[in-house]
């Protein structure tokens, strides 16, 4: 229960951090809508896009396989991260070189090619946060990637508020992008070297070794941000910077919901799945069945609750009425959010599965079907017709990915708290579209409070989730084992329970419960503790 209860602590450090990203977010997001308006947000969102779309070799090659590899391993950690920052190092001028050079022969103006060389700066600073975070997350840490995005969410927030407000030119704006984003690059640096001492060790046999391996991991990054980010420039091709805009404003909706498999899946459960593969599959598949759980349960509301109130979010966010034409681009994207938290938790299995080279497959054909797509919808419906592309990609994504894992993986709970969440996100949608004609502060409390109480009458999340996590809760400050230990134990319990037999009590005895204070640490204590314990699991009851 310990290892739960740093699940539940991880997670509700990344929530807090989320929370306040979340209103740096939005207010920014309203900077943006009073002060830019559609054809400057556009250019921005354009620049945005097109240097994450060139620059994809440094944000796919070997984040992943840090966080992965690390967790199994922790010798790896400084010879994995000296050369994936030489790497990524080496990347960033060859393909900044290529974006100046892309800018020059297409012919971009000054205003638009000086927004793309400083987010191409950007994108440096980026990268290089992003392995510091792909380190920490593998031992466990989440605390300090999580104050680094909200140093970067912050500054840029309250810093480009008052930029913008104050007349700033969208060039101004990037400038301050960039900063945020080299404050979170140095924070999560300083971090990891006050603890790790100012090393360095670079091994060619390593670099080599981190190229070959990355190749199946930066073929699908590639394929990846092309079919999420190559609607951009069909859009600006086909139509105009405004209509950029509309989408962009949507799509930066879309962008920002994806937290919780940020917050959940890569950071805290990638390394359990990690450990788990090398310990049991029966353990694996109720870590996954938990994990599909927890994301079901809060997507689908969220979900409606942009179809249904997608006017009255965009109205209060934007405050512009340039932006009333993103209100169909939303309800679009929405139901695509349901599939991108199911691919997450499917493509971190995977990968922890050492099945990655099944990705790549995976992605070269929704890249051929969202390249096919995007031609025949974009000039007909513009933004909605790439938003739609979005959505029916990731439904594709599914669809394929959920092949290349095992049937014994999955379980029938998971379903079951789907079918329930669903319901009651529906009831939610009735009442959203009641109270339609009402101010956002009374129409979402108003939802919330409506799917939570319907959750809760049929018992949405299973009883003894919901006992655990009360345990957890309750149990929260005292200490916990390391992060390599997260999980297991509990889920060994769970697993035991649910096959106990008279051949299972031997094994249930061999269990050592992690005791947590100074007074359970004697002998006589462990031993009662031990047998109260085994009385209530042989009663059938979840410790």
């Amino acid at each position: 229960m310990d290892k739960l209860r740093r699940v539940v602590g991880s997670t509700a450090i990344s929530l807090l951090g989320q929370a306040i990203t979340w209103t740096s977010t939005f207010l920014l997001t309203i900077a943006y809508g009073r002060f830019l308006g559609a054809f400057k947000f556009g250019e921005l969102y354009f620049a945005l896009s097109f240097v994450m779309l060139i620059g994809f070799p440094m944000e796919f090659g070997f984040n992943q396989q840090i966080t992965r590899d690390v967790a199994q391993d922790h010798s790896k950690a400084l010879s994995y991260l000296s050369n994936s920052l030489l790497l990524k190092s080496l990347f960033w001028l060859i393909l900044y070189a290529f974006t100046l050079l892309f800018c020059h022969l297409v012919g971009y103006d000054d205003e638009q090619s000086k927004l793309i060389m400083i987010c191409g700066i950007s994108l440096l600073s980026g990268s290089t946060s992003n392995t510091f975070a792909a380190l920490h997350y593998a031992f466990g840490n989440v605390l300090f990637p999580v104050i680094g995005t909200i140093l970067e969410k912050g500054l840029a927030a309250l810093i480009g508020y008052l930029v913008l407000k104050t007349g700033g030119t969208v060039q101004m704006m990037a400038l301050v992008l960039l900063v945020s984003s080299a404050v979170n690059a140095f924070w999560q640096a300083l971090c990891y070297y006050r603890k790790a001492g100012l090393r360095f060790r670079f091994d060619w046999a390593t670099s080599r070794s981190l190229l070959r391996t990355s190749i199946p991991f930066i073929v699908s990054g590639a394929i990846g941000v092309i079919y999420y980010r190559i609607d951009t420039l069909f859009l600006q091709f086909f139509t105009n910077t405004t209509v950029v805009g509309w989408y962009g404003a949507g799509y930066r909706l879309f962008d920002t919901l994806v937290f919780l498999p940020s917050l959940i899946i890569n950071p805290i459960m990638a390394p359990i799945y990690a450990n788990l593969t090398l310990v049991s599959q029966e353990q694996l598949k109720i870590a996954i069945a938990k994990s599909f759980n927890f994301l079901l349960f809060f997507v689908l509301p969220i979900t409606t609750a942009l179809i249904v109130a997608a006017p009255t979010i965009i109205g209060v966010l934007y405050h512009n009425p340039d932006f009333q034409h993103t209100i169909p681009a939303l309800q679009a994207l929405a139901p695509g959010l349901v599939f991108l938290y199911i691919n997450t938790v499917i493509v971190s299995v995977i990968i922890s599965t050492r099945q990655e080279k099944k990705i790549t497959i995976t992605a070269t054909i929704a890249l051929v079907f969202n390249l096919a797509l995007n031609f025949v919808l974009i000039p007909r419906f513009l933004h909605v017709g790439a938003a739609l592309t979005t959505t029916l990609t990731e439904f594709l994504l599914l669809c394929i990915n959920i092949r290349y894992i095992p049937r014994q993986a999955f379980s029938f709970e998971s379903l079951v708290v789907a079918s329930k969440a669903f319901l009651a996100s529906v009831i939610m949608g009735v009442v959203l579209w009641l109270l339609r004609f009402q101010t956002i502060y009374l129409l979402l409390p108003a939802g919330a409070c409506t799917y939570l109480a319907v959750a809760l009458l049929f018992r949405t999340i299973p009883p003894e989730d919901l006992r655990m996590l009360q345990m957890a809760i309750r149990h929260k400050s005292r200490s916990a084992p390391a992060v390599e230990e997260l999980l297991t134990e509990t889920i060994a319990v769970e697993t035991l329970v649910t096959e106990f037999d008279e051949a299972t009590l031997p094994r249930l005895r061999a269990i050592q419960l992690p005791t947590t204070s100074k007074e359970e640490t004697t002998p006589s204590r462990r031993l009662q503790r031990k047998r109260r314990n085994e009385s209530r699991l042989a009663g059938g009851e979840i410790v």
